[in-house]
This record gives structure tokens, C-alpha cells and sequence, in this order.
């Protein structure tokens, strides 16, 4: 029987691992752009958490297996949507090493980033990925995320189709 997923939010002696994660899970689905620059990867502290977001880890026997984030919705993915308010949230960085895939780690990393985008006074929350994503895009709809665009862009002299998400949280 496997080890069950433990969640935790991040330390800064996670960076390394981090980084290897992200790589791996995007070289995995064919997204990966060597030598693109990860300023939010680099200051997880300064883009996250004392941003008014959160970045959670998940690990299994130790080792850091799954990751996922949400931050203020700003930068670039504001230019995508004409009518975000302060109170949406950006889901970012959401990935599972290749080696521990469906085995749920990604929807109680999610379901954990959901409630404290709630319990931090979110109402809306906004992503973004790929057409090669498709794991992903398979994921966020079923998290009842729906595509509200797709947009050509190009980024590092790549060009590529940039697939944008949108959820809003139920009013209680």
C-alpha cells in the first residue's frame, strides 16, 4: 500500500525540490522551456505567501511529490480577462511528480488551496495551461473550472495557445 499524502506549506529548504519538480512534470507533458525565467519560483515567500496567497507541498515518505499555489490575480493573466475583481485568486504551479500521478495527490493539494483561497476572502479563481496539458484541462473542469478563452501567445520566442480558466466560489 502506498504512503499516504501529507500537506504542508512551504519551507524555503523546499526550493530545490521545487524546481526539480516543476521541471519533471512539465517535461513530462511537453511544456517545458528551457531557460525561461520562474521569478515566482525563485521568491516563493515574496510572490506567495506575503502576497495574500499560500503555496502547499505534498509529500509522501519524505519526499516532495506534489505542489500548488494561489496568489492575487496580477500580471500578465489580468490582460485575459476584462472583469476581474480584487478578490480573485491565480492558481498557479499545480503539478505532481510523473511517478506519482493518479493516485489523488493533485485534488487534495487543490481541495486544500481551495479552502484557503476561500477562508482568505476569494470569491473567483483563474488559471492558466496548454493544449498539451491535457491531464490538466481534463482536472480543472472536472473542479468545475470553466475555459473562458483560448489566446496565441509567445513567450521566450516560443509561440504557443494559452487555455484560460475561471471558477467562481459559492456564496455560503
Amino acid at each position: 500500500m502506498a504512503s499516504p499524502l501529507s500537506l504542508r506549506r512551504y519551507r524555503p529548504a523546499d526550493t530545490d525540490r521545487i524546481l526539480e519538480l516543476h521541471e519533471e512534470a512539465m517535461r513530462d507533458v511537453g511544456s517545458f522551456i528551457d531557460g525561461a525565467p520562474d521569478p515566482d519560483l525563485e521568491d516563493i515567500e515574496g510572490a506567495y505567501l506575503e502576497n495574500g496567497g499560500d503555496f502547499l507541498v505534498g509529500e509522501v515518505d519524505t519526499q516532495i511529490v506534489a505542489m500548488g499555489a494561489f496568489r492575487p490575480a496580477e500580471g500578465y493573466i489580468t490582460e485575459f480577462f476584462e472583469d476581474l475583481s480584487d478578490t480573485t485568486a491565480e492558481l498557479k504551479r499545480m503539478r505532481v511528480d510523473p511517478a506519482h500521478q493518479r493516485r489523488g495527490h493533485g485534488q487534495r493539494v487543490y481541495d486544500a488551496l481551495e479552502r484557503r483561497a476561500i477562508e482568505a476572502g476569494y470569491s473567483d479563481i483563474v488559471l492558466d495551461t496548454t493544449p498539451k496539458q491535457t491531464g490538466a484541462q481534463r482536472f480543472y473542469e472536472s473542479n468545475s473550472f470553466e475555459e473562458v478563452q483560448r489566446r496565441q501567445v509567445e513567450f521566450c520566442g516560443d509561440e504557443f495557445t494559452m487555455i484560460l480558466y475561471r471558477k467562481s466560489f459559492p456564496n455560503d
